[in-house]
This record gives structure tokens, sequence and C-alpha cells, in this order.
């Protein structure tokens, strides 16, 4: 799948409509990828994104190490594999091997991204908040590409394949349709 760069700004747009994502994440030998639907847009200038990720999970403690992650936007093909990232632990287990996804290297940030997803969101860290039982993680948008026939300044929804994939609770999920 053939990506393009798009400005960081327009990034924001690969989850303005609150998608589910896989968080990847790196520190030194150690890489990881959990699935996540708490994730929003906050700035256009400078581009920033927010998730809120649990203290427990792995990806929490690279985010913290690392000062730096990327979110990735999956389609419809990789719904088993968002819910092997979201039932597994990565201290236990290579989530990249066991979903089958593969990674690749990032345009700006020492962090894989994932190969199989529809577009890509590379961060680095500004600052980390403690909202109730998460920290939520702000993100400057260092850059953004994304699967060229998926997305031109909004995502086209006319191929099945080639829409984002929406966690909309315990084990249902759902993509997005056009009103025309």
């Amino acid at each position: 799948m053939k990506k393009v760069e798009i400005a960081p700004a327009q990034g924001l747009r690969l989850i303005n409509a609150g998608g589910v994502v896989l968080v990847t994440s790196r520190y030194k030998d150690r890489e990881n990828v959990m699935s996540a639907s708490w994730i929003t847009p906050l700035s256009f200038s400078p581009p920033l994104v927010g998730v809120a990720i649990h203290p427990a999970r792995f990806t929490h403690d690279l985010i913290k190490k690392s000062e730096q992650f990327a979110l990735n936007i999956p389609g419809i093909s990789l719904l088993k594999a968002v819910e092997i990232c979201g039932t597994y632990s990565g201290r236990d287990v290579d989530k990249f091997a066991k979903a089958g996804l593969t990674p690749v290297d990032a345009l700006e940030i020492d962090v894989p991204l994932i190969e199989e997803c529809l577009g890509h969101i590379e961060c680095v860290l500004t600052d980390a908040f403690t909202t109730g039982d998460h920290t939520f993680f702000v993100g400057q948008v260092v850059a953004a590409s994304v699967a060229e026939e998926a997305f031109d300044k909004v995502w086209k929804l006319e191929v099945e394949e080639l829409k984002p994939l929406h966690h909309l609770g315990g084990d249902y999920y759902g993509v997005l349709v056009r009103c025309s």
C-alpha cells in the first residue's frame, strides 16, 4: 500500500471521527502495539493529539521513557489484529508477530509504524496529565502519512477496505458511511 506524506495538521483529520487506533511505541530494544479508542485531536497549530492510556499498560511505560509514539489507523481488514492488540500484554507477547502486523520505519520518530494500516500520525510527547485512572498523553504531530487511495483531505469512503475502523464498545466495531 503506497503512502503519501500529508501536512501534520491534516493528520488530525485521520482521527477526527474518533476511530480506533493502534498505538505503537518503543524504548531501547522493546517495542509494542496496543489498541486504543480514547484519542482526540487537540489543536491545528501546532498540530496536537491526545491519547488516554492506563498506567498499568506496557505502552504507558514505553511512551513515558521514550517521549514519542505513533497512532496507526486500521481498516476493517485489521479487525482481528485490533482485537489481539487490545487483549494481550506486550510485556508477555510480541503483539506485532501474534497479530500478523509488519513494523516499518517512521518518517520522523524512532517508533515503528504498521505497514498494513491506512494512515499514521507520528508524535513527540509534549505533556502528560493524570486524568482519573489514566494518563492523558499529549503529542505534537511531527509527521503524518496516509494511503493515497483512502484519503484526500477527508476519508474517501467508496471502498469498504479503505474505511477506518471504529470501536463501538465491547466486541462491536463499525465503519463510516458517506451520506449522499
